[in-house]
């Protein structure tokens, strides 16, 4: 498996003549077969540099996707990001991404049929922000720790993408994965890194398709990420130092791989495992709202109900 990373605005704008907003970073499978992608956002907007979830996001690619991540260095600005999102979506649909994986010397082949879009934390934001522009090559969501707003204190509501008592104007099959800590305060100097009224209940509600939300129940905001940036990050959000944090990467990486197997190769008995607690390899508590809906009806796509086509 190879973890390579290229920055949009240089070497790869070289090639394409574009500035995609975003350096991409790949991490696929070693061989020439032909994959899923996950595009994903990083924290803070993408702020946060991809390398620092390079365990989880091998984990993920391992089990036989390849993983885009897009960060930069920029301060957030949510409608500007979630077009530059969109737009990466739009580059690699108009046919670029497959050169630039060979650029990298990457051998695995991009299966655009199959692409599921991703964020963590305040990424979720700039994911959903791209989404409600246009769906372009998704076909699913998975959000991890997901944040809406601008600032965490919910005082400035002019970049908000949810409206509570809404739903979003985009319909999509979403695995939403959180835990118990993320709505906690490290102490009262700092707000909470996912407040509970800008979290994963928001997030839950405003999902117009059928979402199922994974509960990691010892686990924190930040845990996701290498363990050298947990002891950094641990600064500012809380997390529990009796935990396994790689028990619980390998975990958001199976909860991935079952939700998209399910979805991608119509495996509709792992919507069964979605609902099951033993399915996974930590504590969870489990929720769904499938909008009424069977498993065996639940299929890859997304509309835009804001797009007229």
């Amino acid at each position: 498996m190879k973890f390579i990373s290229l920055v949009a605005s240089s070497l790869l704008a070289v090639a394409s003549g574009d500035d995609l907003g975003f350096n991409l970073h790949y991490s696929a499978p070693d061989d020439a077969g032909t994959y899923p992608v996950i595009f994903f956002v990083t924290g803070f907007s993408g702020l946060a540099p991809g390398f620092t979830y390079s365990s989880f996001v091998k984990d993920v690619s391992s089990k036989g996707y390849i993983v885009v991540s897009l960060d930069h260095i920029k301060l957030p600005n949510y409608p500007a990001q979630g077009q530059a999102f969109n737009g990466v979506m739009e580059w690699a649909k108009a046919g670029n991404l497959l050169p630039a994986l060979k650029e990298a010397k990457i051998n695995a082949v991009p299966d655009l049929e199959h692409v599921a879009v991703m964020g963590q934390s305040a990424g979720n934001h700039v994911v959903g922000q791209g989404l409600s522009d246009g769906c372009s090559l998704a076909k699913a969501q998975i959000m991890i720790d997901p944040v809406d707003g601008f600032d965490p204190f919910g005082k400035v509501h002019s970049q908000d993408l949810i409206t509570p008592g809404q739903k979003l104007n985009y319909t999509t099959p979403t695995l939403l994965l959180d835990n118990e800590l993320d709505p906690k305060k490290l102490n009262r100097l700092f707000p909470a890194c996912a407040p509970a009224e800008l979290g994963a209940n928001r997030w839950f509600d405003a999902a117009a398709g059928p979402v199922f939300n994974v509960n990691a129940s010892k686990y924190g905001h930040i845990d996701c990420l290498d363990d050298l940036f947990i002891a950094a990050g641990k600064l500012i959000c809380p997390t529990d130092k009796s935990t396994d944090k790689k028990a619980y990467k390998s975990h958001l990486a199976d909860s991935i791989y079952i939700f998209l197997t399910g979805l991608f190769q119509g495996e509709a008995d792992n919507f069964d495992k979605m609902e099951d607690p033993t399915s996974f390899g930590v504590d969870v508590t489990l929720r769904q709202d499938l909008k009424g809906m069977a498993h065996e009806d639940i299929k890859p796509g997304c509309v835009n109900s804001a797009v007229v086509v």
